[in-house]
């Protein structure tokens, strides 16, 4: 059984696969693929260096580069998560554990709700989650900023199997938690 978990940024999904994690349940982290797939050598970084060759000093991927290429242009966009997707896709349907909890922060986004048995969304109030944003060194601006190009929560709430709404604190968060963990039978 494949489970994802996704949410928002700031919206506490992180902390859903840390907990699940120290409870001993096998995790894929998309973001963690994604780094690996950018080491020098790996097939996301000669992909990447094929398709955007002015993103690299010398062998080294300068990432605030690319960065800044994609996040204003959705075309380029496109074409870089149409390099990595797919890749990360492959590795995490490689994975044979069972059950395995995935964080895939653009699950809907990607349209990979269908490689999952059942998935969980981590909900956080507007002002909240601003505020979180806050203390891991967003300005306010930045915080909108990166919170308006995501697909709306209304939306992702529409589309995903169970909701947790996380405004309150870790112990609150975990149990909520470990009622899904039951539901799911895990």
């Amino acid at each position: 059984m494949k489970i994802a978990v996704t949410g928002s940024i700031g919206s506490g999904k992180s902390m859903v696969c840390q907990y699940l994690a120290r409870k001993g349940y096998s995790l894929f982290d998309c973001d963690e693929e994604n780094r690996k797939l950018l080491e020098k050598g790996e097939e996301g970084y000669l992909a990447i260096r094929e398709a955007f060759p002015e993103c690299f000093d010398g062998e080294e991927l300068n990432k605030k580069k690319l960065a800044s290429i994609v996040f204003d242009d959705e075309k380029e966009k496109r074409k870089l998560e149409g390099i990595c997707h797919p890749l990360i896709l492959k590795r995490l349907i490689e994975r044979k554990e069972d059950p395995l909890f995935a964080e895939v922060p653009l699950l809907f986004e990607a349209g990979w709700e269908k490689y999952f048995d059942h998935d969980l969304l981590v909900v956080t109030d507007y002002d909240l989650l601003m505020e979180r944003l806050q203390e891991r060194g967003l300005s306010l601006e930045e915080a909108k900023e990166r919170f308006s190009r995501q697909m709306s929560v209304e939306e992702k709430i529409k589309r995903a199997d169970k909701i947790i709404y996380n405004n309150g604190s870790l112990d609150e968060l975990y149990e909520r938690v470990d009622e899904w963990l039951e539901e799911l039978k895990c």
